[in-house]
């Protein structure tokens, strides 16, 4: 039996990474689908040090993003898919300011012919909070700092989830180092919710078992058969 089910992603933005192009990253994994992804990339887990920067940059992103018809080309994200689930959407980021998360931006409903949300950021966010443990489904990213390696993996792994995440670094060494202690079955450098048909898909903890996809995919549609063959005599046994 193989089982991909949610996840809680994390995106890790190092000092040194290119701000730009990660904060362009981060906005993609959160807004793509509305959010609406088990890989979503619902948690930024940014360096103390350019906290502040950062946030101003994905404020700027988001206010930019063409949201309206997915029909239309010109959209890039769309809206929830029901209005039960835009009213949860809603609680959630109700429920993550009244546990003291600070609201940079959206938080509230849009206009238009749908159940649109506007892309949120909870900055001031703490892994005990429901809305850094609990798979929302949406426009949503929360925002934690920290100031080792050794505490991003920590904040990273800080979930019963462990499907995605994504590491934004120029040092390949300190990025590759950070994916082999980071617990999750799909990995990004520098990018965010790429792949091909030939890489297994899949995740650990509560994300699910198995994989899906490649030779990986196929084989978990296979039993494996240990077979015996004595290419010469046997040793007679009974003497």
């Amino acid at each position: 039996l193989g089982l991909e089910l949610g996840g809680k992603s994390p995106q890790i933005v190092f000092a040194d990474a290119d701000l730009e192009a990660a904060a362009d990253g981060v906005v993609y994994g959160i807004c793509l689908n509305a959010g609406q992804c088990c890989v979503s990339g619902s948690r930024l887990v940014v360096e103390e040090g350019i906290a502040d920067a950062f946030r101003d940059l994905l404020v700027d992103k988001f206010s930019r993003v063409r949201i309206g018809d997915p029909l239309d080309p010109a959209t890039q994200m769309g809206a929830i898919v029901t209005e039960a689930h835009q009213n949860k959407i809603l609680g959630y980021i109700r429920s993550g300011v009244a546990d003291g998360a600070r609201l940079a931006c959206g938080g509230g409903i849009l206009d238009g012919d749908g159940w649109f949300i506007a892309p949120t950021l909870l900055e001031g966010v703490r892994s005990d909070m429901a809305v850094a443990q609990e798979e929302i489904f949406g426009p949503v990213l929360t925002m934690t700092t920290f100031t080792t390696p050794d505490e991003a993996v920590a904040i990273a792994n800080d979930s019963v989830f462990g499907l995605a995440a994504s590491i934004w670094t120029k040092d390949l060494d300190k990025a590759l180092d950070t994916m082999r202690h980071v617990q999750a079955g799909r990995m990004w450098i520098n990018t965010t919710i790429t792949g091909g048909p030939e890489l297994p898909i899949g995740g650990s903890k509560q994300s699910g078992n198995g994989r899906e996809t490649g030779v990986y995919g196929v084989e978990e549609y296979t039993e494996l058969k240990s077979v015996h063959i004595a290419l010469g005599r046997r040793t007679p046994w009974v003497q």
